[in-house]
């Protein structure tokens, strides 16, 4: 029988602050260990997600020098497998603009392939604006290169799984516990091989195409050693970009898993970010009936296909928030902007999954100016 694979827990999301709150103080010098790629496109560098917020802020960069092991890092040349050429040994183009990164997919499948999109259209925005610059065309060769493993068979139902927990949420112990406990139903173990499944496959930071997935983030990304970006952070860090009209301590609607809002998963990213500048945000939470609604309309209709039926029950909720006050809404469900975005509200709507995708972008733009820097 095989056993369940130890978990570290070494790792939380105080690092990823402290790595922020480093980015934005006077830098000092980061030794950074090169790595020979297990892929040609795979990274170079030893990074970790404390190097994601240095990396997007522009400090890594100006004070990363390499370690000892820098000739680990020198390019890799692939060898074709065809019939008949397989002796053959061609060298491969570097990336561009971007390092290729990866999506854990299957939570759910819809979202993904919706993730997958904005993506590309984040990348291409940004391309589009390089093209102005330089006067030259956007060719297939320049778009960032994303590595997505849909596998929803792996992933078990986050909400039911973390709903499943009786004991107190307040108690770190207990909660780490069933966040790990090595059991069928819980999803960490198939999303955990799917991670590793993409560091094996050359991606150089990992994002989650799930809100609720993200109770897990601390678990995950201390096991897999690979930067990655939270949904729930890059939405928060995007509000002003997305919504400069908005108050200063602004009322935010969520329209989320009860899974998310209980695990609280934006509230305390909305508190974390408070210490960078962000806004003091106070949170308009469905009622129950509506949080009803919401789940219904994620499961019985995105979910499973019915988006007539998902569309009715989330634009209902939205407009609820609306009216007890929000001057803006998360859609803090990857299920959820499918099924609404093309209605107009009063306020505006904003997307975890863009803020995603568009906080990826900067970040496989950043990883890719480090590496060609230092290696």
């Amino acid at each position: 029988m095989a056993h369940a694979p130890t978990l570290q827990t070494n790792f939380s999301t105080t690092d990823m602050i402290a790595a922020l709150h480093d980015a934005m103080q006077t830098p000092e010098r980061t030794t950074v260990e090169a790595q020979k790629p297990a892929l040609h496109w795979g990274p170079k560098l030893g990074l970790d997600t404390t190097h994601v917020y240095p990396a997007l802020s522009g400090t890594l960069e100006e004070t990363a020098t390499l370690g000892k092991s820098v000739s680990a890092a020198s390019a890799s040349r692939a060898k074709v497998t065809t019939t008949g050429i397989s002796e053959h040994k061609v060298p491969l183009p570097p990336h561009r603009n971007f390092v290729p990164m990866g999506v854990a997919g299957g939570m759910g499948p819809l979202a993904t392939v919706d993730l997958q999109q904005k993506l590309f259209e984040a990348g291409e925005r940004k391309l589009n604006e390089i093209a102005k610059e330089t006067g030259k065309k956007v060719t297939d060769q320049d778009h960032m290169g994303v590595i997505s493993f849909n596998l929803g068979h792996m992933i078990g139902d986050r909400t039911a799984y973390l709903n499943s927990f009786k004991g107190d949420r307040n108690d770190p112990k207990a909660w780490r516990e069933h966040l790990t406990k090595p059991v069928p139903e819980n999803p960490l173990f198939g999303a955990l091989e799917v991670c590793k499944g993409l560091k094996q496959a050359g991606a150089h930071f990992i994002v989650f195409p799930c809100n609720t997935w993200h109770a897990w983030f601390d678990v995950i990304a201390a096991e897999v050693k690979l930067p990655m970006l939270h949904i729930a952070e890059a939405t928060v860090l995007s509000l002003q970009k997305a919504t400069p009209k908005l108050p200063d301590n602004p009322k935010i609607g969520l329209i989320a898993t009860t899974g998310t809002i209980d695990s609280e998963l934006y509230q305390k990213a909305g508190a974390r970010m408070e210490k960078f500048g962000g806004p003091h945000i106070t949170w308009i939470l469905p009622k129950p009936e509506f949080q009803d609604k919401a789940m219904s309309g994620i499961y019985d209709g995105v979910k499973a296909g019915d988006m007539a039926h998902g569309t009715k029950l989330l634009n209902e909720v939205a407009l609820e928030v609306i009216k007890e006050g929000a001057n803006a809404f998360f859609d803090a469900c990857t299920e959820v902007n499918p099924a609404i975005h093309h209605i107009s509200y009063p306020v505006p709507q904003v997307d975890a999954a863009t803020a995603l995708a568009d906080t990826s972008v900067r970040l496989s733009m950043a990883l890719a100016k480090l590496e060609r820097k230092l290696t």
